[in-house]
């Protein structure tokens, strides 16, 4: 089994960094390195990770995917366990993603079962896309369905940021998390990118975690966030998505936009200043009809 770095990405965690820290050191198959990226929170991560023993960056707070790729690029492990800090891994979690990417050199990425904090309820399992209504879905036009249930490993649209094993040589290749994203859609806009070039995510039901949602979001943090995530939707979509699916996702958002102009105007503004070098990267990555027409008849075979 090829050796596993772990990435983690905190903003203001120190109330949990140690349950996180401690549930990857009791791991069956442990780490060799474990990094924590910190966004500058000014609390008492970088302490506690001392303490711990465990190596620390501090950087700007530009971002989830901006954490995880300044984490990977520190990182020498084949194998790289992207984890937010409010999770708490099974022992066994990491054995059992790596064992996924082992059995498939194509395999991209792994992704767990999440339970919510009290082990009780599934918060998210496989990934799965189907036509929806324009109104009413974060991708007009598509539903995106993140616990659909499975009981075998199985391909998944896309494995989820909050705990996500990924291969460090392709995530490289493909240029790691698109760093115009500050939160939202980052996994989902990697993923598809990694399954353009045919490099599958699998969801694996025998390796879970608990998750506290949304443990450190905060309210000053949320206007940023909801901007964030209808920028990120529009920008994934004019990359990665072809001509007809835009154009239900562009429709999509002006028809809300007079019940969100708030929201959802300061993100088109931001796309529009993008567009040249979206439309750049559009021909770069070639997106294929077949690909969703596949993932919309639920990835068979």
């Amino acid at each position: 089994m090829a050796e596993i770095g772990v990435v983690v990405g905190s903003y203001r965690g120190e109330n949990l960094l140690e349950e996180c820290i401690a549930s990857l050191l009791a791991q069956t198959v442990p780490p060799t390195e474990i990094v924590v990226v910190d966004a500058s929170s000014g609390d008492g991560s970088v302490a506690i990770a001392a303490r711990l023993g465990v190596r620390s960056l501090v950087v700007p707070n530009h971002g989830l995917g901006f954490l995880y790729n300044r984490g990977v690029e520190s990182t020498t492990a084949p194998y790289v366990l992207l984890s937010n800090v409010d999770v708490s891994f099974d022992p066994h979690c990491l054995e059992l993603l790596a064992a996924a990417l082992d059995a498939d050199e194509r395999r991209f990425a792994a992704d767990a079962r999440q339970l919510d904090w009290d082990g009780d309820r599934v918060v998210k399992a496989r990934t799965t896309i189907r036509r929806g209504p324009l109104l009413h879905e974060y991708v007009p036009g598509l539903h995106l369905e993140h616990a659909a249930p499975a009981d075998a490993l199985v391909p998944t649209v896309a494995a989820h940021g909050a705990a996500m094993l990924v291969r460090r040589k392709p995530f490289l290749e493909l240029g790691g998390f698109d760093e115009t994203f500050f939160l939202d859609a980052e996994d989902l806009d990697l993923c598809w990118r990694a399954w353009l070039r045919g490099w599958p995510s699998v969801y694996v039901p025998d390796a879970w975690l608990r998750h506290r949602v949304g443990g450190v979001t905060t309210r000053t943090m949320l206007p940023r966030r909801l901007v964030s995530s209808h920028h990120n939707m529009l920008r994934f979509a004019l990359k990665c998505l072809p001509r007809r699916a835009v154009a239900r996702v562009l429709a999509g958002e002006l028809l809300r936009l007079p019940r969100h102009p708030r929201v959802i105007a300061p993100a088109l503004v931001q796309v529009m200043r993008e567009l040249p070098e979206i439309l750049r990267l559009r021909r770069r990555l070639r997106p294929s009809a077949e690909l969703l027409d596949w993932m919309l008849r639920g990835q068979p075979g």
